[in-house]
């Protein structure tokens, strides 16, 4: 199956000129909205351009090595060619004190010409990666402390695995202003207060489960005011966020797949407007309001793994009433080398190197899929892209073009 192209960009209509004159005001930064696409009834409109790389281990010393880190170097050329309007980093460095520096960074040294950037708008928020609980979670007899930074025993006794605070975070770079007053992160959350948990009690002491977070990043509910279809008015796009933990590296208690599981539940019941959940504004209450939203995120979850708590851990969000499925649009020829398409595995739809679903761009259905694709390309026809792709990270960035439905109320 042929991915779907990356295209170059036209030159935008005259609205989205003024829309990005008159957001840039102030900024200092230039603004290449998405290229104009057919909406749904045969109009032109411009659609946003939504993706997400994880990018491994992308540590702010990476980002600031010289000569270029050549990891780093392949993922810019790599963000250069898709060219989202806004873009999901995960595995990116939090830092204490300055929680975007090392996005600011990234930004201003490999994406984009200096004094102009590309994205002048960037958000990152506080992890769980790397935060001491001050209790032994894995149950080796011993409690970690900052003395064991740089251990692989410091990430197993965080309350997110990181071996050192902010390790594994995550960050948005933007074209679009963020709605930071309305911006909503779920760090906080306890993981018993999830109704019908599947926190393993037998594996955690009570003192443990009385602490324990549910996140193991965070989630983040992240307004973005982007076009709509070429109207003057902003629309509110919320970005949700979150980066599960990988299911394995435990034992039989299955503490880590139960964890993503209840991680990828959260947003399920958060779109069902679930009461018991509290941000960490201290705000109540599930986000089930009409503004469209775009799940992003290595959600670390197959679609074709086995059923372990009566279903798999992502057809929790697959199968949502409010969730568009764009495995067949997020495809590449990459990911099929020496593997069949179509089903039962449709591996054309793989985001990972070993060929597997797990990184996701998952529209609200009051969206359209105009386009999209993962960047694996196929290396007998872009060796180049081929090689950028292997050498980024084991995971390939994921994008969506999105369009508004006409009529939606935002």
């Amino acid at each position: 199956m042929a991915a779907a192209p990356i295209r170059s960009r036209r030159p935008p209509v005259s609205v989205l000129l003024m829309l990005a004159a008159l957001w840039s005001t102030g900024c200092g930064g230039s603004r290449r909205p998405a290229e104009p696409a057919d909406a749904p009834n045969g109009t032109a409109a411009a659609a946003l351009r939504v993706a997400l790389f994880n990018v491994r281990e992308l540590s702010l010393e990476k980002i600031r090595a010289a000569p270029a880190d050549e990891q780093v170097a392949a993922a810019a050329r790599i963000v250069a060619r898709v060219r989202p309007d806004v873009l999901v980093v995960q595995e990116i460095d939090w830092v204490d004190g300055d929680d975007a520096l090392a996005a600011r960074e990234l930004r201003d040294r490999h994406l984009g010409p200096a004094g102009a950037p590309e994205y002048p708008y960037v958000y990152a928020a506080p992890s769980n990666t790397g935060e001491l609980t001050g209790l032994d979670l894995d149950g080796d007899g011993h409690v970690a402390t900052a003395a064991d930074r740089g251990e692989r025993r410091h990430g197993n006794d965080s309350y997110g695995f990181g071996v050192y605070p902010g390790q594994y975070a995550m960050a948005v770079l933007s074209r679009f202003p963020f709605d930071a007053e309305g911006a909503r992160t779920f760090r906080r959350l306890l993981w018993a207060d999830l109704p019908g948990n599947l926190l393993p009690t037998s594996f955690y002491p009570p003192e443990v489960r009385r602490v324990f977070r549910l996140s193991s990043k965070s989630h983040w509910d992240l307004p973005v005011l982007v076009p709509r279809n070429g109207s003057l008015d902003p629309a509110r796009l919320r970005l949700l966020v979150s980066h599960p933990t990988p299911q394995g590296f435990d034992g039989d208690e299955d503490r880590n797949g139960r964890r993503n599981f209840d991680e990828i539940r959260l947003w399920s019941e958060y779109l069902d407007g679930a009461e018991w959940i509290v941000d960490d504004q201290g705000r109540r209450g599930g986000g089930g309001g009409a503004a469209p939203f775009v799940i992003v995120g290595d959600l670390n979850a197959r679609p074709n793994q086995e059923p372990v708590y009566g279903r798999t851990a992502i057809s929790q969000l697959l199968e949502h009433h409010r969730v568009r499925d764009s495995g067949d649009v997020a495809v590449s020829e990459g990911a099929t080398t020496g593997r069949a398409p179509g089903p039962p595995d449709f591996w054309e739809r793989g985001t990972s190197g070993r060929g597997s679903r797990i990184d996701y761009v998952l529209p609200s259905r009051d969206l359209e899929i105009a386009g999209g694709g993962v960047f694996w390309p196929d290396p007998d026809v872009d060796p180049e892209g081929a090689a950028d792709a292997e050498l980024a990270s084991d995971h390939r960035l994921v994008w969506l073009d999105l369009l508004w439905v006409p009529g939606d109320r935002e």
